[in-house]
């Protein structure tokens, strides 16, 4: 019987990437996605904002594969803007989805994947570690699945689970275009717009989508999973170095790289 594979987040950017190529490799993939795609996996319509949306979505994959093999946790999206300035609405929503949508796919899955002895993957980012000044919600989401992650390991080891966390560092996807952005004016208005434009210019030099997908498919493979990787050899050496300074001088060399 092939393993079954869930992903999240699967019907563009890393997250289509990855589980085309858990697809090509012999897995049976199930893609939970807002939105279809064409693909030859399967896709189950989900909104991981809801609990109750993503019970249904895994009980329908229990049915129809017998089990769980792997959770990949791949959704998410961004919102730029300051801090003072994002509406409660944004913030919320957010974390709704990509810090309580890890929590309810593992919160459904770990059952079955208690019985398969299975493996869970959440895709955070290099921000979760080295937050970027505008982009504070986003990096704050991430930190937490770090921390929910490393968390979660010690939790379900006992019972054969294996997680990881997954940081990428920036990636070409149309993660940039769909940013929502906050309200620029005000105060702030000048330095959003200079900080925000170096971050995309980074976004869309950075890593491609399928480059990223394949090191979190590599990693996913291994006898056994790291707690964490970080993926991009520039981001593992800045998070390095990072590590050998006060953190009061990290930050400031962070905010002087936005111009913030």
């Amino acid at each position: 019987m092939n393993s079954v594979v869930v992903i999240t987040g699967s019907s563009k950017g890393i997250g289509r990437e990855l589980a085309e190529i858990y697809h090509r490799n012999g897995f049976e993939v199930f893609g939970l996605a807002r939105t279809s795609c064409d693909s030859g996996f399967h896709q189950i319509a989900c909104d991981v904002a809801s609990f109750e949306r993503v019970s249904e979505a895994i009980a329908e994959i229990v049915r129809r594969a017998g089990k769980i093999d792997l959770l990949v946790n791949n959704a998410g999206y961004g919102i730029s803007g300051a801090i003072e300035n994002v509406s409660l609405a944004d913030s919320r929503a957010i974390t709704d989805v990509n810090f309580l949508g890890v929590f309810h796919c593992v919160k459904a899955a770990l059952p079955h994947l208690r019985e398969s002895r299975g493996r869970i993957i959440n895709v955070a980012s290099v921000a979760g570690l080295l937050p970027i000044p505008f982009q504070a919600f986003y990096a704050a989401t991430k930190s937490a699945v770090y921390a929910f992650t490393l968390a979660l390991r010690s939790e379900v080891a006992p019972f054969g689970v294996e997680v990881c966390c997954i940081l990428p560092g920036d990636a070409q996807t149309a993660f940039t275009a769909n940013r929502k952005k906050g309200d620029a004016e005000g105060v702030y208005a000048d330095v959003v717009d200079r900080s925000v434009s170096v971050m995309e210019k980074d976004e869309q030099g950075g890593m491609s989508a399928r480059f990223v997908a394949q090191k979190i498919y590599t990693v996913s493979q291994r006898k056994r999973l790291p707690l964490v990787n970080i993926v991009g050899f520039k981001y593992q050496v800045l998070y390095g170095l990072s590590c050998l300074f006060p953190m009061c001088a990290v930050n400031a060399v962070i905010r002087k790289m936005y111009r913030a």
